[in-house]
């Protein structure tokens, strides 16, 4: 031993050694800096916490234009580095710059919420608290809040509920339209992040791209935390998630339906019967925007959606249903404005006329989309009429397409055929496939209508 010493030391090795001992430190200290992530705090009166709980003792506060280093995340909570300060600090209150701190808060309940005995899923279930409820918050520790109830103390997920200050909580002097709105928006703060599945056999992959390997088979109706957006290298965006379980991974973003955009969604209208209804036709594309061109350039989808509508409405009027349209001629409308058009028509189902086109050419069909759970019947409705035209039906499928997804009433896209199948469009240019079309569309709503009633009469 005593030999190995002497050499390690000897003015022929000491040198080298130190040497590599130095290179070695600070390489693992550049990885450990490039690890970590540097954010810039944007509001006042952020605390760090000794532990990740509101109610832990108080380290230091941080002023709007700090820089803190984020260690690690985990629960709602980063554990961080400030100067020679290390704690924590939620990160729901870096997303929710409306709060004034992570004290003196309300927890607004906007689901049904189970509360528990403990900070436990598995412990006893004690109550279920209903939508519209403000309690005040005992304090908030690793994604559960303590609140206290008439007959205990229970605790519930953090992000089941929206965090407000006590000055948001509804009073009297607020108007029911206030309170609807304000409850509105922190109902979207809350859901911001979930997305669910809607679709059939899709996967979480282990890196953004479709080629990569994957863990498992989503589940449909499968909810995800979203944590990040992420885009590959040929511009496809894929959203980076955690199951219930802890496991992330990356699906893509437009199979994933964002619950926040779904609130204030008019899930059902019920008007009693199709001639007392309001539709809403959108023929998609329109002035600059021809949409998809046939393969021999003599058709434009912006004509055909066009001339469906008019049969549509035809049918539509002859039954006494009052028909609008977001254009009556070859005019461009943005999806905005098809958006707000459809918003403020108070319509009972809003349709967007389309036909597809595809690089494969063998690609055929129709295709029901929606994107709201709650429209899904009314599509299913119409689909299940569309499958008797003579052409090959794809089914009723979750689709991310603004016009739908922005839409506050009832709303379906059709894909009506392939421009780009030569079978598709010797359909799509035949008066009579279109009359079939719009036959089938009017007879799925009022098969829906009806049901509607139906429905509202048994209960």
């Amino acid at each position: 031993m005593s030999n190995i010493l002497e050499k390690i030391f000897s003015k022929k090795y000491f040198p080298p050694i130190l040497t590599i001992l130095v290179l070695l430190i600070g390489s693992l200290a550049i990885a450990n800096l490039l690890s970590d992530t540097t954010i810039i705090i944007e509001q006042d009166n952020v605390v760090i916490r000794e532990s990740a709980a509101t109610n832990s003792n108080a380290i230091v506060e941080l002023s709007s234009g700090d820089q803190v280093t984020v260690i690690s995340s985990d629960n709602g909570w980063n554990r961080v580095r400030f100067g020679t300060y290390d704690g924590w600090i939620p990160q729901w209150l870096l997303d929710n710059q409306q709060l004034v701190s992570d004290q003196n808060i309300y927890a607004q309940i906007l689901v049904n919420t189970p509360v528990y005995s403990s900070p436990d899923e598995n412990s006893e279930l004690i109550t279920n608290l209903e939508s519209g409820q403000y309690l005040p918050i005992n304090y908030e520790s690793n994604g559960w809040i303590s609140v206290t109830l008439t007959d205990g103390v229970g605790y519930f997920r953090t992000r089941l509920v929206g965090l407000i200050n006590p000055e948001q909580v509804p009073t009297a002097e607020l108007t029911e339209e206030a309170m609807d709105e304000q409850a509105l928006e922190a109902e979207r703060l809350a859901l911001q992040d979930i997305g669910v599945i809607r679709s059939d056999f899709q996967l979480l992959y282990d890196s953004p791209s479709v080629y990569a390997d994957y863990i498992y088979e989503i589940d449909r109706d499968q909810t995800f935390t979203v944590l990040d957006i992420v885009t590959d290298d040929v511009g496809n965006e894929f959203a980076f998630v955690e199951d219930e379980n802890g496991i992330r991974g990356y699906v893509e973003d437009r199979l994933v339906a964002y619950l926040a955009d779904s609130v204030g969604h008019v899930g059902t209208t019920n008007p009693g019967s199709l001639a007392d209804a309001t539709i809403l036709i959108d023929p998609g594309h329109g002035g600059e925007d021809p949409g998809a061109i046939s393969y021999d350039e003599l058709t434009y989808e912006k004509d055909v959606t066009l001339d469906t509508a008019y049969i549509i409405r035809d049918h539509l009027e002859a039954l006494g249903a009052e028909v609008l349209m977001t254009r009556d001629d070859d005019s461009f409308v943005p999806l905005n404005g098809i958006v707000d058009i459809s918003n403020q028509s108070n319509a009972d189902v809003f349709i967007s006329l389309h036909y597809d086109a595809s690089l494969y050419p063998d690609w055929s069909g129709i295709t029901t989309y929606y994107y709201h759970e709650s429209d899904f019947s009314i599509a299913d409705s119409i689909n299940n009429e569309l499958i008797n035209v003579n052409m090959i039906n794809n089914g009723t499928n979750f689709g991310n397409y603004h016009v739908i997804r922005e839409n506050s009433r009832p709303a379906v896209l059709l894909e009506l055929g392939y421009m780009s199948n030569t079978n598709d469009l010797v359909s799509i240019r035949s008066e009579d496939y279109r009359h079939n079309i719009a036959e089938a569309i009017v007879t799925g709503l009022s098969n829906y209508f009806d049901n509607q009633a139906a429905n509202e009469a048994s209960n």
